[in-house]
């Protein structure tokens, strides 16, 4: 907590008129406590929680009768209060709202959220009428693409919109990246009750913690000096989206100049949560997960740009495929230059996924590249790295000794080896697929069989209703070409065939016209279901439909193994492999962007040596990557972040 006066002299905390008389005698005083947020807006109270005066009396306050943000019930009245020292408790039912400051006419307190909790806020109560204001940190903002929910669920309130104007007439979001849950926020330690515990005086060695969420950036090291034992980061950060959301805030905000202390400047951001937690090597279902998401972030973007809230985007690993799956949608339907910057942060995409050449495309669906992400965007900057052990081999590329001693003896040892780590791995995107030299670039392999991973599980999940559409006669290496597979089964798959392909071609001709009406309209459009793998697009034609039955139909003669392996991932090699004019993917459009400075690719080898590398950064990787080519390109090229 910070203290300042505005005062050239120390005022007296004792009240006028008491010097030490006893507590019945003190004369009672009222308390009128108003209430902002940090940009300086007034807040409804709903509760305002209690003072208690020195006679230990907890009163509460009178409040208007009103939730409209407005001067008038933005203030409560405490009165019969006795002269005196007192406290002042904000209730625990606000939800993600945290005190930041307190201020009187002498004094202006300055808090980290959750640091008041203990003990309440000091307060003097003078004769007549105290009067104070509270400083309070709006809640944070997720937006929850991970079930199904009306429309307006996906857009911001009209409360979030005036924030967000209010703040700089700007708002950055944030897309996480693959095998990441939707979790929850931390909590707030109880620092006064912990102590006591850890001396000894409880029923045994247990932190005790405040009931309120914990919607702001902890520090964990520090926290557990008043613990018995050392506090793990998700216990006061929270886990899954909801640590990814603090910790990117967090930093976000300190690399534009937030000092840890006065959290009056803090800025929000928007936070996106969708269903990439498909599993460890489930990657074509998160691909699939996406785009469907994508899909409904579109209508957010529109509604941000229609007010004149200008947009930053920030993705990181596969979250890349959402954002340029809005962006695409958007930019097809001529949205131009919607969003300012786009940072792709490790992206779990093809290299050339920004060309505007969908010929260009290797992916046995269609689904690899964004052709019209691009004109959606003033600028893109690309983060990769070489260092990083999922996108690609990273930088230890040989193997150990042993490993290579049971790969030559023995594949099924090397395999079982694999599978055992996998099973022991906390993480087992990060620790174990890294061990076969980089997992994305296996995305598609249908290679061990129990990672259950490749196309198969994902393409007969999504045409269950459709199976058997594939022979899986064993006799062969091409069971559909077998001359043992049984006459009915035969008949069987190409009645489901013709099935299939006449409901693809039916809800590509229901949806087409709609998806570009919707659209249009700032709406969300329609998703496809037998086309998921095209809900990158903002319209499925009759005739890209029927390209597509061709494409499943030459995957699926092939046991949903493609006959290609996918391009190196952008997060890994950046453009290198598309501007090399001697190199097969050599893309004419993306170095003419690139020299046009619309592309701009940001080499981290140097200091970024794991995929999730920025949501604890290191020193340098706050400095280099945070800094100088996230918030400086913002703050000096851009339209700002927050107020900064």
């Amino acid at each position: 907590m910070t203290t300042t006066s505005n005062l050239p002299f120390s005022p007296s905390s004792a009240p006028l008129g008491a010097h030490g008389a006893p507590i019945c005698r003190h004369e009672t005083a009222s308390v009128l406590l108003r209430r902002n947020d940090n940009l300086r807006r007034p807040r409804a109270f709903i509760n305002a929680g209690e003072i208690k005066d020195e006679s230990g009396k907890a009163v509460t306050a009178e409040l208007q009768d009103g939730t409209e943000h407005t001067p008038d019930n933005s203030e409560a009245r405490f009165t019969k209060l006795v002269t005196g020292n007192a406290q002042w408790y904000w209730p625990e039912e606000p939800e993600g709202e945290h005190l930041i400051g307190f201020d009187t006419v002498s004094e202006q307190r300055r808090f980290a959220p959750g640091h008041y909790l203990d003990e309440g806020v000091d307060l003097t109560v003078i004769q007549g009428e105290r009067k104070a204001k509270a400083i309070h940190l709006p809640p944070p903002v997720i937006i929850n693409l991970r079930e199904s929910a009306p429309a307006a669920a996906d857009l911001l309130t009209d409360e979030q919109l005036d924030y967000f104007r209010a703040n700089g007439n700007n708002a950055l979001i944030y897309v996480h990246g693959y095998n990441v849950p939707h979790g929850e926020w931390g909590r707030f330690l109880n620092r006064k009750a912990s102590q006591k515990r850890y001396g000894g005086h409880g029923p045994g060695p247990k932190n005790a913690w405040h009931p309120n969420n914990a919607t702001v950036w902890q520090d964990t090291e520090a926290l557990s000096d008043h613990t018995y034992a050392p506090l793990q980061d998700e216990d006061v950060n929270g886990a899954g989206a909801h640590s990814w959301a603090i910790h990117m805030e967090y930093q976000l905000n300190r690399a534009a100049g937030f000092d840890g202390k006065d959290w009056t400047p803090y800025s929000r951001i928007i936070n996106i949560s969708w269903p990439g937690n498909t599993g460890a090597t489930d990657f074509m279902q998160a691909e699939l997960n996406a785009m469907t998401s994508g899909r409904r972030l579109a209508p957010l973007l529109v509604q941000l740009a229609d007010v004149g809230i200008a947009i930053n985007l920030i993705s990181h690993s596969l979250g890349a495929r959402v954002a340029l799956t809005a962006l695409n949608i958007l930019g097809t339907i001529g949205k131009t230059s919607m969003v300012d910057h786009l940072f792709l942060w490790q992206p779990a995409v093809a290299d050339n996924a920004l060309t505007n050449d969908s010929s260009r495309d290797v992916h046995p669906l269609g689904l690899g590249v964004f052709p019209s992400a691009h004109s959606a965007v003033r600028k893109i900057v690309v983060l990769h790295s070489r260092g990083d052990g999922i996108l690609g081999a990273g930088k230890d590329k040989e193997s150990a000794w042993w490993q290579k001693a049971l790969l030559r003896s023995s594949p099924a040892a090397l395999i079982a080896t694999t599978a055992w780590n996998l099973a022991n791995s906390e993480d087992a995107t990060d620790d174990v697929l890294g061990y076969f030299r980089g997992a994305y670039d296996k995305k598609w392999w249908t290679f061990p069989s129990f990672l259950d991973n490749g196309f198969g599980p994902a393409i007969e999940e999504l045409y269950k209703d459709y199976l058997p559409l594939t022979f899986k006669a064993q006799m062969t290496a091409y069971p559909q070409l077998s001359e043992h597979v049984p006459e009915a089964l035969k008949r069987t798959v190409k009645a489901n065939w013709d099935r299939l392909e006449q409901d693809i071609l039916a809800e590509a001709d229901a949806l087409w016209q709609p998806c570009i009406d919707c659209l249009r309209n700032g709406e969300r459009p329609p998703e496809y279901t037998l086309l998921a793998p095209l809900n990158h697009r903002a319209s499925v034609s009759p005739q890209v439909a029927k390209d597509y039955v061709l494409r499943l139909k030459k995957l699926a003669v092939n046991d949903w193994f493609p006959e290609l392996p996918p391009r190196p991932a952008l997060g890994y090699v950046g453009f290198k492999e598309v501007t090399r004019k001697d190199a097969s993917g050599f893309d004419e459009f993306i170095e003419q962007l690139l020299d046009d400075e619309k592309f701009f690719p940001v080499d981290q080898s140097k200091w970024l040596f794991s995929h999730s590398g920025m949501r604890i950064p290191s020193h340098e990787v706050f400095k280099r990557s945070f800094m100088d080519e996230i918030i400086e390109p913002i703050l000096k090229e851009g339209v700002g972040f927050g107020s900064y």
